[in-house]
Parts: C-alpha cells; sequence; structure tokens
C-alpha cells in the first residue's frame, strides 16, 4: 500500500502564551503543506527520507523499537527523526505500527540560501499530523485522535506547547481553540469581511520551545507579575475570539501586539526582536495593525487593516526594507489518499 498524506500550517491570530493559561486562541490553518508519503516494506526497521533536510535513506533510519540508528546527524536533520521516534512511540502504546519507508517533506516551511531556515508556521506539528495519519492510515487504524495527535508531538517537543498549532493543521479553516482543565476545546470561527492581512518573514528563526521554557522560569521567579501578564494578554485574546467586526478584531490584535511587547519587556524575553519592531514601526507610520505571531523573537509576524490600500502600502515598504512578505492564503484540513 502507498499512502500520501498532507496537513497545513498555522498562523496565531491571537492567543499567544495565554492559551496556555486557559484563554481563548484564534488560530488560522494556512496553505503551506507538510507532505508524507508512506509504503509498506518487508523490512524489519523504519526507513526516513527528507528532502531538504539533509535526511537520506543511509541515515534515516529506526529500529523496530523507533530508535536513532544515527543519533549523531545534526540538529536540523536528527529534529524530524525525533518527531517519528515519539510519533510510533505514542501510536505503538498498544500496537506497534509495521515497518514503512517514508518520504517527509516540510520544505514549504523553510526559506533561505540553504533551504533549511524555519519560518515559523508550525512544520512540527503538520507533520505529526500528516505523518500520524498516513501511519494509521498504512496500519488500517485510521486518522488519530486529537488527543493521540497531541501526545505525540508534546512528547517530541519535551511537553511543551498547547497544541493549537496541531489541532489548526488537523481541521483546517480558522478556528478558536482553548485548553479546559488541560483538554483541548475546539469551535469553528468566521473571519471578519473587509479585514485584510499579510505575513512578513523577519530573516531570523526563533525557538518556541526556549522562548516557552524561559517563561516558565520567569513565572517561577515572579509569579504574580506573570499572573498580571497572562490576565493582560487573555482579556486580548478573549476581545479577539468575541470580535464579530472587522474593526473589533482590528482592535483587539494592536490590544494583542501591545500585550506581547509588554511581557518581553517584564520577562527579559525578546519577543519584540529588532526585526520585528521595525515591521512595527513601519507599520504605524502607515496606519496598519501589526504584531508577531507564535512566541516572537523572528520568525513571522502579521500585518492587518481594514483599507486595502494601507496594507499593500505596508506590503511594498517592508519589501523594500529587505523583509519577505508572505503569499499565505487559508487551507482546509489534513487530507489522506491510499492507493
Amino acid at each position: 500500500m502507498r499512502v500520501l498524506a498532507t496537513a497545513p500550517g498555522k498562523l496565531v491570530i491571537a492567543g499567544e502564551y495565554a492559551v496556555l493559561e486557559g484563554a481563548p486562541a484564534l488560530v488560522l490553518a494556512i496553505d503551506r503543506q507538510a507532505r508524507v508519503t508512506l509504503e509498506d516494506t518487508d523490512g524489519s526497521d523504519y526507513e526516513i527520507t527528507a528532502p531538504g533536510l539533509g535526511i537520506d535513506a543511509a541515515h534515516g533510519r529506526l529500529d523496530a523499537a523507533g530508535r536513532i540508528a544515527w543519533p549523531a546527524l545534526d540538529a536540523a536533520a536528527s529534529a524530524p527523526l525525533r518527531l517519528v521516534g515519539a510519533i510510533l512511540e505514542t501510536l505503538g502504546a498498544e500496537d506497534r505500527p509495521p515497518p514503512f519507508r517514508a518520504s517527509l517533506d516540510t520544505r514549504a516551511f523553510h526559506a533561505g540560501s540553504d533551504g533549511r531556515r524555519k519560518l515559523g508556521l508550525g512544520s512540527s506539528a503538520a507533520l505529526t499530523v500528516a505523518l500520524a495519519s498516513a501511519i494509521g492510515t498504512l496500519g488500517r487504524r485510521g486518522v488519530p485522535s486529537l488527543d493521540t495527535l497531541l501526545a505525540a508531538h508534546r512528547r517530541a517537543q519535551d511537553g511543551y506547547g498547547s497544541g493549537l498549532d496541531v489541532a489548526a493543521s488537523l481541521t483546517g479553516g480558522l478556528l478558536l481553540y482553548r485548553l479546559h482543565d488541560g483538554q483541548p476545546r475546539i469551535a469553528p470561527a468566521t473571519w471578519p469581511q473587509g479585514l485584510a492581512w499579510c505575513c512578513v518573514w523577519t530573516g531570523r528563526p526563533a525557538s518556541t520551545g526556549l522562548f516557552l521554557q524561559r517563561l516558565a522560569a520567569w513565572r517561577a521567579q515572579a509569579p504574580a507579575r506573570h499572573a498580571a501578564a497572562m490576565r493582560e494578554l487573555g482579556d486580548c485574546a478573549t476581545a479577539a475570539a468575541g470580535a464579530t467586526s472587522a474593526a473589533a478584531l482590528l482592535e483587539a490584535v494592536a490590544a494583542c501586539a501591545q500585550a506581547l511587547e509588554r511581557l518581553g519587556a517584564a520577562s527579559g524575553l525578546d519577543i519584540f526582536s529588532p526585526e520585528h519592531r521595525a515591521l512595527a514601526a513601519l507599520a504605524a507610520r502607515l496606519g496598519v495593525a501589526y504584531k508577531t505571531c507564535g512566541a516572537g523573537g523572528g520568525d513571522i509576524g502579521i500585518a492587518l487593516a481594514t483599507d486595502a490600500a494601507r496594507l499593500q502600502a505596508f506590503r511594498r515598504a517592508a519589501s523594500a526594507a529587505g523583509f519577505p512578505v508572505l503569499d499565505l492564503h487559508p487551507a482546509a484540513a489534513a487530507s489522506v489518499q491510499a492507493h
């Protein structure tokens, strides 16, 4: 059997960090796809290749227990293999998936001259959804549940993350995501008519996991200040989740940006990096709202406006300043095809 699975990336419109405290997050699935091709094999190992990440058939091998045969690969190459191992361990809690040959393609999530600098669009979550769905289909067990996908992704991420990126990759579209007693809750959302947006890459990748670790350390050191920052972010995210007009969502996103900047100043996290500050200044001069997407510190930001001409002026100014404007569009749910 041969299985092809795809899953989209994500943009966090509002709710970063606060979602970990139970606030809602507004998340949009976007049309950068992780692609996985899976074939069954007569061998005993799992054979992995990953175009663009330096993983070939000789080195991309995991044994029947999901252990990497070549652990000395560089970080960029070994990360997807660790993810494969985490997925195998999670799915194999009761029944180990049969051996397979897999090709993993996340090149749509990377840029730079070497094609290996991440954009920050949720590649690991998209790969988790696509690969786990393909494995489930190959083993005739179907697409795993959201809870199973979250468990696999968190295992690979050392337990960090809210899971909103996994949910967006699985369901597609615009959604509201929140954690209730630690359990994910998802509801569809509608993008307000008349609100235009675009995304800009800072040119510098950032580590969400590292930022979450540092945030946890700051929370332990300054619990009262952390709680106050999360309340402010939560209020902004709640306003964004409840916005029913373009003007209301624009105002809420602008407030989220200010709250994220204050969180960075209080915690020492470089959320609004120099690149983000330069883009925010451009946006302010042109009457456009701008905020980081996700943990910040690099990766991408989103600009929004109710005036299409103002947004177009921002796009030109950002490009002229050396910041790539990404061609992104909303995406549908993950898909799986078997032949």
